[in-house]
């Protein structure tokens, strides 16, 4: 997996991985709800229904009994591209508005999604996304090996 970064960019974080997998498996685990929810991590509840315009929510459970979650709209699907707003609420960690897109690229060894998180407040919330986002994608891997 790579990982780039301007270091005077603290408000962007920019991850590739290649995946050995058929273009149509990986996005399907990306927008099928169920097929997300087997590599995403721990959530208490997800709305996930892909369409421009729809939104979503993730609800994960924190210590305490307490909970945080992430909200957001698909602000474009195509077949190389996913782009939805992200705002998290709750916890520590919550975001304010910022924007995710992943591209679907085929190489020669299937795959490579590109993950962009832009938007991010400071140095310290694109280095927490950094990862979350990483464990994401090592999961995805599994999850599709």
């Amino acid at each position: 997996m790579k990982f780039s970064l301007n270091p005077a960019t603290e408000s962007a974080l920019y991850l590739t991985r290649t995946f050995n997998a058929p273009k149509d498996k990986v996005m399907k685990a990306w927008l099928d709800a169920g097929e997300l929810q087997k590599w995403w991590g721990p959530m208490a509840a997800v709305d996930w229904k892909p369409k421009v315009g729809n939104t979503f929510r993730f609800d994960y459970p924190l210590v305490a009994g307490d909970k945080a979650a992430v909200v957001g709209e698909f602000r474009d699907i195509s077949d190389d591209m996913l782009v939805l707003s992200w705002v998290g609420e709750g916890g520590k960690k919550a975001l304010g508005g910022t924007l995710v897109t992943v591209e679907f690229r085929k190489v020669a060894k299937g795959i490579e999604l590109a993950l962009t998180h832009e938007l991010l407040p400071t140095g310290a919330a694109r280095d927490a996304q950094r990862a979350e986002w990483l464990g994401r994608l090592e999961r995805l891997g599994q999850a599709l090996a």
